[in-house]
């Protein structure tokens, strides 16, 4: 109902470290990390669960922040690989609602590339400038969206997810993109990663709009990324190589040229990469990028829960991998964790480069 859609949009606004869990209802039970292996075992069934429960979040993500899928490569080619299909993609359609998700359909189909992007107003000749969030995962079996299977399943929706970091985004009117570079599986990742990035930020690729159904969007809504507005980055864990990778091969491309800030989340990257590109290692490095680092309890000292937001000391192999870059503690001991426990450094890394570009960021309290 309407009145229970404000009402969840209120509590989203209203409760910002509320927690979804999952929940056992025949025993009213929460499932924790203790007592997970009772209600879900090891294996397919781990796998199977972990599927569906990205699935859910993915859904809930969409409905919440008003995203919709945009497909950039439908793998019905099963024949060829993501690297070969890069040099011609468009995205070619979306889904007819937040229901549908990538799947395997056939033994000779590839897993479809997607991405989650902001509806916008179609056809708006009023339309201004919008900052875009672009969030990419670390490898694995997770999805779009997704930082940990195991911690959506044992500690919460928002701690395992993107969602607050989409809230925050919208709330301060950013369009938001969510990529998937684990589409086809992380083997892939660095490939489907250029492929994303490239097909919405590189090419202008937008859809057409006899490409989109009737009713697909809600009428007026059009999922094309802004080719106008700054690009703000959270690059987590193997992304944070996959785009210092990515920016390195495409140095001419306009999504470089955009980057307002970039936030790293444990990132692999290194610094030694682009030692000979100094305009490259002047981004990485400068006050627009900002390091936020899992605190390690065998190496660091002090308290990790404590740890939110202080400076990392930085010793020489520090700099020498990631170079004068300022380095914070996420706050945690849990690399999966990182985003959730680190989201204020983040905004406040993200705001503090919207405000010097002359943008007016508003408070989301």
């Amino acid at each position: 109902s309407q009145e229970a859609k404000k009402s969840d949009e209120s509590t989203t606004k209203d409760c910002p470290d509320c927690i979804t869990r999952l929940y056992h209802i025949p025993t009213s039970t929460f499932i924790t990390s203790e007592n997970r292996k009772v209600f879900i075992a090891d294996g397919t069934m781990y796998d199977e669960f972990a599927d569906l429960c990205q699935a859910a979040a993915q859904e809930i993500m969409a409905e919440k922040c008003k995203l919709t899928w945009v497909t950039i490569c439908d793998g019905k080619n099963g024949s060829v690989n993501t690297r070969q299909m890069m040099e011609n993609i468009t995205p070619a359609d979306t889904s007819n609602n937040s229901d549908e998700f990538p799947v395997n359909r056939s033994e000779n189909s590839l897993e479809p590339i997607r991405a989650l992007v902001t509806k916008q107003t179609h056809n708006n000749p009023n339309r201004k400038p919008h900052d875009t969030l672009l969030i990419s995962t670390g490898k694995g079996k997770v999805r779009a969206g997704i930082f940990s299977r195991q911690h959506l399943l044992t500690t919460g929706l928002e701690p395992a997810t993107c969602l607050p970091l989409l809230v925050e985004a919208q709330n301060r009117d950013m369009h938001c993109v969510v990529i998937d570079p684990n589409a086809r599986t992380d083997r892939e990742g660095m490939a489907t990663f250029e492929a994303s990035v490239r097909s919405l930020f590189d090419c202008h690729c937008e859809l057409k709009e006899d490409e989109i159904e009737d009713g697909a969007l809600g009428g007026d809504m059009d999922p094309s990324v802004p080719v106008d507005g700054s690009i703000f980055v959270l690059a987590h864990s193997a992304s944070g190589g996959q785009l210092v990778r990515y920016l390195l091969n495409r140095q001419s491309a306009q999504f470089l040229s955009r980057i307002r800030s970039i936030s790293f989340t444990d990132s692999t990257h290194s610094i030694q990469w682009v030692r000979n590109h100094p305009h490259l290692a002047s981004l990485i490095q400068s006050s627009k990028s900002l390091y936020i680092k899992t605190f390690n309890p065998m190496r660091d000292e002090g308290n990790g829960e404590d740890s939110g937001g202080v400076e990392c000391p930085k010793d020489q192999f520090w700099t020498h991998r990631f170079g004068e870059i300022r380095t914070i503690y996420s706050g945690t001991t849990e690399h999966s964790l990182s985003n959730w426990s680190a989201r204020d450094s983040i905004w406040k890394h993200f705001d503090k480069n919207r405000d010097n570009a002359g943008t007016t960021s508003e408070d989301p309290n």
